[in-house]
């Protein structure tokens, strides 16, 4: 690690800190010139997120990294550019069960997240939007490409079934009823349940999320957390920003979040999370 470097690994959320919340895309130029920076003077950087693994090394193979990555909300630390897997953590079975009838019974669009044996992850979607904008937002939040699958149950109780290592509900608390108190209810004491996002609901088991999948990432790398400069934007980021030495909450970014950050940047649509590298790290090199 650099002597002068006042952290020696940065962990970056992607949906809303460095790439749109609703619409596919990349990190904007300044973003991507500041990662390039932190790359270029020899200090670790990575993903923290709750994506699949396969979807970083598709999707974000543009941010050229190297340092094993933080998937699936800690369920996943993997090689960005090998797909090696080094630690995995899926939902219980008889959990992802009880969960998959309930979801059967009230049909709230859905997708399910399954390694294989191959540790490729497969997904299936409980039922099609109904509008082309709905399609296209799920294209980009849930990833592609997903099976349809109406029977979660069935799917899960069929033999030599895996468990999912989390699910994604569309429910926007804005427009509909929210259905994340009631899974909390229900699943609470079973599941890490979470909003990744305004309009989204994920479901991993107990004690995977992202700040568990840090202190994985430090201990793989021998790097101490107190040591970590951690950039993300909803309620899911805050277990990373609580294991971080050091966090930072984006300017669009939930209350919850703000409430723990030790630094707010600007807003995405500010290139906060370049901000944020410039003068915290880049500035002090």
């Amino acid at each position: 690690m650099l002597q002068n470097a006042p952290f020696d690994l940065v962990v970056l959320d992607l949906d809303g800190t460095i790439q749109d919340l609703f619409h596919a895309g990349v990190a904007t130029p300044r973003v991507q010139a500041a990662i390039a920076a932190i790359q270029a003077a020899g200090i670790p950087l990575t993903i923290g997120t709750g994506r699949t693994l396969d979807y970083i090394r598709t999707h974000s193979a543009y941010l050229k990294l190297t340092y094993p990555v933080i998937a699936a909300h800690g369920g996943v630390i993997g090689d960005p550019q090998t797909g090696k897997i080094y630690a995995e953590m899926s939902m219980p079975m008889m959990v992802s069960q009880e969960v998959a009838a309930w979801l059967d019974l009230i049909m709230p669009i859905t997708t399910l997240y399954i390694n294989d044996a191959d540790g490729r992850t497969r997904l299936y979607q409980n039922r099609l939007a109904e509008e082309p904008t709905q399609a296209a937002f799920h294209d980009h939040v849930f990833g592609t490409p997903r099976v349809i699958e109406p029977h979660f149950h069935a799917r899960l109780t069929a033999p030599a079934a895996r468990p999912p290592l989390k699910f994604l509900i569309d429910n926007n608390p804005a427009t509909e009823h929210d259905l994340l108190p009631a899974l909390v209810a229900r699943f609470g004491d079973a599941l890490y349940l979470t909003r990744s996002h305004p309009q989204l609901i994920e479901g991993m088991a107990l004690g995977v999320n992202k700040g568990q999948g840090l202190r994985q990432l430090c201990t793989l790398l021998q790097i101490d957390p107190a040591r970590v400069l951690a950039i993300g934007d909803n309620d899911n980021d805050i277990p990373l920003l609580q294991a971080a030495g050091y966090g930072v909450a984006m300017g669009n970014g939930s209350p919850g979040l703000k409430a723990i950050a030790d630094w707010i940047a600007p807003s995405i649509e500010e290139d906060g999370a370049a901000v944020a590298l410039e003068q915290l790290l880049l500035a002090k090199l």
